[in-house]
């Protein structure tokens, strides 16, 4: 168990220490019809609830948006309001529209919708691209700082150890099913370099049969359940019984991350943030992508904030990648005459065949 409290948490650690990512082929080195997730990949993700992958987007389009997220939340400015004891904000929800007519060509409000991204994750939950649904999007930047808490236990360690812990709290109100895909998946994207960020996401494979099967003595209660210390809804049996607890803070290991790392996973799996290392300032983009029909998974309003951007932005997109963002995908009830063409006002430019011509098949 590597409790990240004091600067250099990692150096003991050696490479069986980490989980490497994966490197996934480019599009150019894929067979024909081959996903972009090997059957293996899937596999460990659905039996140990987490894959960590290099190269799902571009090199270029990585470049580019670590670059907006530090414009977003600059370093610098960050870590003057820290040594002034000052409250900074380092958290920014999709789609970020503070560049004005430029932020329809941001790389930060591709990533979410880019396909290989989308194809990876229709692959995990087992699903076509426009069976999907945008449920979260938002950069963090995470800086590491002591605790200053006189006569606290946590005086002069740094801040930001997380206790291990499942996501599905306060992604849903309901409770992820083991014995079917997932409704939804999460992904965690590292704009830095954990060699010199430090703060690496800490996971743990799921136990044989944790993800795939059933028992009511193994249900796993939600984090963030009020009235309980720290909201960890430790039990004395099942899933978070001490020693099964234990167990998984020696079984946790870091991600090795780079630029452009990222980790897929599910709302039941193990992991825990760790500190950043001591002034530094470490950025991540973090998704969940839910299924059509998966109304109870619901994180992130988009419809308000996604108005503010230029019109040319929905205009230039796919109809998968507008229909993950929660537009009305062709052959849908909405689509009427009237709407059509309202619809290509609003939206100057935008192609309105496919909308068109699936409403003109579903007239009698």
């Amino acid at each position: 168990m590597v409790r990240n409290t004091a600067p250099n948490p990692y150096a003991t650690l050696d490479a069986s220490d980490w989980w490497h990512p994966e490197k996934l082929k480019s599009d150019a080195e894929r067979g024909p019809g081959e996903g972009i997730l090997s059957e293996a990949e899937v596999s460990q993700f659905r039996h140990a609830g987490f894959v960590v992958v290099n190269g799902l987007w571009p090199e270029e389009l990585v470049a580019q948006a670590s670059s907006e997220a530090r414009e977003l939340h600059p370093p610098a400015r960050i870590l003057e309001a820290v040594q002034a004891g000052t409250r900074f904000r380092g958290f920014s929800a999709m789609p970020w529209t503070g560049w004005g007519e430029a932020s329809a060509d941001a790389a930060l409000n591709q990533m979410t919708i880019h396909p290989r991204a989308l194809g990876a994750v229709a692959q995990l939950m087992g699903v076509n691209m426009m069976d999907l649904r945008l449920s979260q999007s938002h950069v963090i930047a995470k800086v590491g700082r002591m605790i200053d808490r006189p006569g606290h236990q946590s005086h002069g360690t740094i801040e930001g150890d997380q206790d291990i812990h499942v996501d599905y709290g306060n992604n849903t109100l309901m409770v992820p099913a083991r014995t079917a895909p997932p409704d939804c998946v999460a992904c965690l994207c590292y704009y830095s370099d954990v060699g010199e960020s430090g703060g690496a996401t800490h996971f743990v494979k799921a136990e044989e049969g944790e993800l795939t099967s059933y028992e009511p003595a193994d249900f796993n209660p939600p984090n963030f359940v009020a009235g309980t210390e720290n909201g960890s809804a430790a039990v004395d049996t099942g899933p978070r019984s001490p020693e099964r607890v234990a167990q998984r803070y020696r079984e946790e290991k870091p991600i090795h991350y780079q630029p452009g790392t990222c980790v897929l996973y599910g709302m039941n799996t193990w992991h825990r943030g760790t500190p950043v290392a001591l002034g530094k300032v470490r950025h991540t983009h973090h998704h969940v992508w839910r299924r059509r029909d998966a109304e109870w998974v619901n994180w992130q309003s988009l419809a308000p904030s996604m108005a503010a951007m230029p019109p040319r932005y929905l205009a230039s997109l796919s109809v998968p990648q507008r229909t993950v963002l929660g537009f009305a995908a062709p052959g849908d009830r909405y689509w009427t005459p009237e709407t059509l063409d309202a619809v290509s006002q609003r939206y100057v430019g935008m192609d309105m065949t496919p909308y068109r011509d699936a409403a003109t098949e579903g007239r009698p």
